[in-house]
């Protein structure tokens, strides 16, 4: 809901990154790479990085003020008159089974609309229709009745500041690159999370993952899971996955002027070696240019992988110094 507390806590997302491989065990192609392939730059969030792939199978999730802001069309104008109306259709189809009941439909600048449904509580169905005619959708549940207003006047902030972006284009400085557009909202003023998970084209056996979120209280940093977890009493599966696994790389390293911490572990599973590499930033409470941040590669079950470490490291060192602050 778009009233609720301002920043995150940064999540554990280092459950137990050795037991990773156990999940990694199907069989994969090995064999030269091509690294020299066309690499493209992609745009998430407050960064952008640099890979070989062409971005198909992409899956990607932005939130501001906590709730996904999702695109939807690239003839907004057209279809957002249906949208809204097939809104309206189905709360009004669902409040005969008990569901909140349509309450109003309210105009935003440029276009846009904010279909509201009412019980105890609000829910906001927005369009955000962009000078460009770009169409996106957010859906914001359990408004308060005493936040109606103030949620009301958050989403014309958002519709204010939302603009379109061709994905290959930078957006300005200090903005939030959101797919197909950017946000230009004040800084340090709403929660912000991206989630991506990036196929690499020129390497089907390689997945990238990208995290980034506010947050309202770090937790320990990457190095000091890991060492926690390696130490003292470790469970027999956890020793089992250590025998068969190689500590690559730990180290600290500053990344656009942010202390980076990185961990590259590779172990073999039935004879084939799999690799899983993650660099963190434990992030800066309330600052959205410093906000909780990972990135992680990772072996999947198929697909042609890296033929040696010094390919893992070379492909690793590439993509973690093409990361770049937008």
């Amino acid at each position: 809901m778009l009233e609720v507390k301002r920043f995150y806590s940064a999540p554990r997302a280092f459950a137990a990154l050795i037991l990773i491989f156990i999940c990694q065990a199907a069989s994969f192609e090995s064999g030269a790479t091509d690294m020299q392939g066309d690499s493209n730059r992609f745009y998430f969030g407050r960064f952008s990085f640099q890979v070989p792939t062409t971005g198909d199978g992409t899956w990607s999730s932005y939130k501001i003020a906590q709730n996904k802001i999702q695109f939807i069309s690239k003839n907004g104008k057209k279809d957002i008159e249906n949208l809204v109306k097939g809104a309206i259709e189905r709360i009004n189809k669902l409040h005969k089974s008990g569901y909140p009941a349509y309450d109003q439909t309210v105009s935003l600048e440029g276009g846009g609309a904010i279909v509201v449904s009412k019980s105890n509580k609000y829910n906001f169905d927005i369009y955000y229709l962009t000078s460009k005619n770009t169409l996106y959708r957010q859906q914001v549940e359990s408004v308060s009745l005493t936040g109606f207003e103030k949620s009301v006047q958050i989403t014309r902030d958002i519709n204010a500041n939302i603009h379109f972006r061709n994905p290959t284009t930078p957006p300005p400085d200090s903005t939030f690159a959101i797919e197909a557009g950017y946000l230009q909202i004040p800084l340090n003023k709403y929660p912000e999370q991206v989630s991506i998970g990036l196929p690499i084209t020129t390497l089907p056996g390689i997945h990238i993952i990208f995290d980034t979120r506010i947050i309202g209280k770090p937790e320990p940093g990457l190095i000091a899971r890991y060492e926690e977890r390696t130490s003292g009493g470790m469970t027999k599966l956890l020793k089992k996955v250590l025998s068969s696994s190689t500590l690559m790389r730990k180290r600290k390293v500053t990344i656009t002027d942010l202390p980076f911490e990185e961990l590259l572990v590779k172990t073999t599973a039935e004879g084939r070696v799999l690799y899983s590499f993650r660099l963190e930033y434990a992030g800066t409470p309330g600052k959205s240019l410093e906000p909780y941040t990972v990135i992680e590669l990772s072996t999947l079950e198929k697909g042609k992988s890296f033929s040696s470490d010094e390919e893992a490291l070379e492909f690793w060192g590439r993509l973690v110094g093409s990361i770049e602050r937008i």
